[in-house]
């Protein structure tokens, strides 16, 4: 039925799409900031999950006026503590109001989604619930507008996690309710049909009238049941009181991190993601300017066969200097190394194995990536499959190790990446 009333009579076509979506607008761009819709953002982290400081950086960019936003912030593990406290030392005062569930008080997903879901319910001044797990990589500052404006009762902007045809919506649903592939899921998922569809299931982001919970979702255990998952819990509680739940891929609005394989073993475990989220990885890591190397714009030739190019951020350089100082095991600097083979080092320096943090396969698919590419521009004819023996941080202190001579590397190029400032920090 959800997906019969996508299409009968005429809702979209494939000669016209969408002929709804402009109807039943509510606009806000003739309202003054104190009059927008006060809204409860609800916040939930239930796993170890990476670019959670990513995460805060793109809820501030959110065009909406904070002073009409609430946060309900829910943190189930303690690993990303000290980034919720931080976001909240930095930033609460912006917002309206802010409530803050720890882990240590041990409240389970559920109760936490069914209490925020309360907070906005019982809340007079609240308009709208905003729905946002902590793995939603919002993209799209106007997505919080742009659901508003579309004033539906339930509304979630669709994303997908990269390369996948995984979503936050389900076309269909299965005998036992659990998911079930629609004929058009992967059109709308591939964006060949845009428009507003009514779905059987949303989750991770979504937006909520608060007229409907205090009428047709007025139960407070939405969420909490003995046999489904929270999210699954929430919609069959939805399809049961006849409320619609739409999809909206009008807009692109961001994507879905994967969290699997994530390890907190250590201080900067995002290094780690250039393999589960590597447009992630390439945001936070990779130079703004990188891609305009390979126009040949960027490259400078300071000698010969010497080429200069941007590749690292300022984060991805202070992360691995973190990373390494907070590994701490330097070599002592001098000729006999037992982590090499043969146990002599020719030029040695005071540094930190790649494969002493497991940083090896990492930093092998970084060569591969951004830098066989530009060896392989500048050389013409030399392909590389950046195989390595070496890779390693060095630290340079003028009481320590102030210094290298000059020396050839047995290898056929070698790549130098300069981790803090010229001028600032050396000379």
């Amino acid at each position: 039925m959800n997906y019969l009333g996508n299409y009968i009579p005429n809702l979209w076509t494939f000669e016209t799409g969408c002929n709804v979506c402009q109807e039943n607008l509510r606009s806000l761009s003739s309202l003054k900031e104190s009059e927008y819709p006060l809204v409860v953002i609800g916040i939930f982290i239930q796993e170890p999950t990476p670019f959670v400081t990513v995460f805060f950086e793109n809820l501030l960019k959110l065009q909406y006026p904070k002073n009409r936003l609430k946060l309900f912030i829910f943190n189930q593990e303690p690993h990303h503590e000290h980034q919720v406290s931080s976001f909240l030392q930095d930033h609460g005062s912006l917002y309206q109001d802010v409530k803050s569930i720890r882990p240590e008080e041990e409240m389970d997903g559920a109760a936490a989604r069914d209490l925020a879901f309360d907070m906005c319910r019982t809340d007079k001044e609240c308009d709208y619930f905003f729905n946002l797990d902590i793995q939603v990589v919002l993209k799209n500052e106007n997505t919080l507008k742009i659901l508003i404006e579309q004033n539906l009762p339930i509304l979630a902007p669709m994303i997908t996690r990269v390369g996948r045809l995984w979503s936050n919506f389900w076309g269909a649903l299965s005998a036992d309710g659990y998911y079930a592939r629609s004929e058009d899921y992967v059109d709308i998922v591939q964006g060949r049909r845009v428009g507003l569809w009514n779905v059987p299931y949303v989750s991770s982001v979504y937006l909520v009238k608060a007229s409907l919970l205090q009428t047709e979702l007025k139960d407070y255990k939405l969420f909490t049941s003995q046999n489904l998952d929270s999210d699954m819990a929430f919609c069959h509680s939805v399809r049961n009181k006849g409320v619609f739940m739409y999809v909206n891929n009008l807009h692109t609005f961001g994507r879905i991190l994967s969290t699997e394989n994530y390890k907190t073993e250590h201080l900067h475990n995002d290094l780690w993601q250039i393999f589960e989220n590597p447009l992630d990885w390439q945001e936070r890591y990779i130079h703004e300017n990188y891609t305009r190397v390979m126009k040949d714009e960027l490259i400078e030739n300071p000698c010969p066969d010497v080429y200069w190019f941007p590749v690292f951020t300022d984060v991805a350089c202070n992360h691995l200097i973190e990373e390494m100082e907070h590994f701490g095991k330097w070599s002592g600097g001098g000729n006999v190394d037992t982590r090499i083979q043969g146990g002599y080092e020719n030029v040695p320096t005071i540094d930190i194995h790649m494969n002493q943090i497991d940083y090896e396969k990492e930093w092998q698919r970084f060569l591969l990536e951004y830098v066989a590419p530009i060896t392989e521009k500048m050389f013409p004819g030399y392909y590389t499959k950046a195989q390595f023996d070496l890779a390693f941080v060095v630290r340079y202190k003028p009481d320590e190790q102030p210094f290298l001579r000059p020396h050839h590397d047995a290898s056929t190029f070698t790549i130098n990446i300069a981790l803090n400032q010229v001028g600032t920090d050396y000379q």
